[in-house]
């Protein structure tokens, strides 16, 4: 019998193969990116996960599908700690304003390695799906765990953690400015910031950022980012810096 982790990979491989596939058919040429970024502090979802980060990215984009991989590497951990590295790749298709896709989330000190999915002491990987909206003024983005690590329920079951995101992008005093709002919809252990309930609010952000163009395929953009939670009752200060190359790009 196949269980729910190996049927979820072979989607997802499946969905890789015939992304790259329907792309192709369309002759389209592909776009290909390489991007990092320099940050103070790695936030999360209303949490600190990590001091000064280095978060690389590499993707390719063919029409409205997208693949990439990202990653987090602590550059300076606390003493006596490992060294906490994380790996997520994503798959999304969008079409007009709404996107689909699966992300597969990888972290280096859980689990048992990094082709462990399983049960959730067990798992170093967690696959979501995610779907998203994307408006004029503002845009919604829902995600779920559906395999490997996840948080528990009150009855110490698997939770399925979900996560709301709305966002409203606008632009202020040669700055383009982005507010957040995270939303817990039930409770799920992952969010130590409410041990008791469900529903609640975990992240109020408000990011800046402003991007120098270098010839056509070449950005930098310095940013800097005030997140609050309010069920924690904690605030963070990130700055950062990130770095796009894109050949090609017009």
């Amino acid at each position: 019998m196949i269980s729910i982790c190996d049927a979820m990979k072979k989607l997802f491989t499946a969905f890789l193969f015939l992304s790259v596939f329907f792309a192709a058919l369309a002759g389209e040429k592909p776009r290909v990116y390489l991007q990092t970024d320099l940050v103070s502090a790695y936030l999360w979802r209303g949490q600190r996960n990590a001091g000064v980060s280095l978060q690389p990215v590499a993707g390719i984009k063919w029409q409205g599908l997208h693949f990439y991989a990202w990653g987090n590497v602590q550059l300076c951990p606390p003493s006596g700690e490992p060294v906490k590295h994380e790996i997520d790749f994503f798959l999304k298709y969008t079409i007009r304003n709404f996107t689909v896709g699966l992300k597969d989330v990888y972290v280096n000190t859980r689990g048992t390695g990094f082709f462990s999915f399983g049960s959730i002491p067990h798992a170093a990987n967690g696959l979501d799906v995610l779907l998203a909206y994307d408006c004029k003024y503002a845009s919604l983005e829902w995600t779920t765990t559906i395999a490997g690590y996840d948080g528990y329920n009150h009855s110490g079951k698997r939770s399925y953690g979900s996560y709301l995101i709305v966002s409203a992008p606008f632009s202020f005093a040669w700055f383009d400015w982005t507010a957040q709002v995270g939303i817990v919809p039930y409770y799920c252990s992952r969010y130590s910031d409410d041990a008791s309930s469900g529903f609640h609010v975990n992240m109020c952000a408000l990011k800046m950022a402003h991007t120098f163009s270098f010839k056509s395929d070449i950005s930098l953009t310095p940013y800097a980012q005030m997140m609050v939670n309010p069920s924690s009752r904690k605030a963070f200060f990130q700055i950062g810096a990130r770095f796009l190359f894109s050949p090609g790009q017009k």
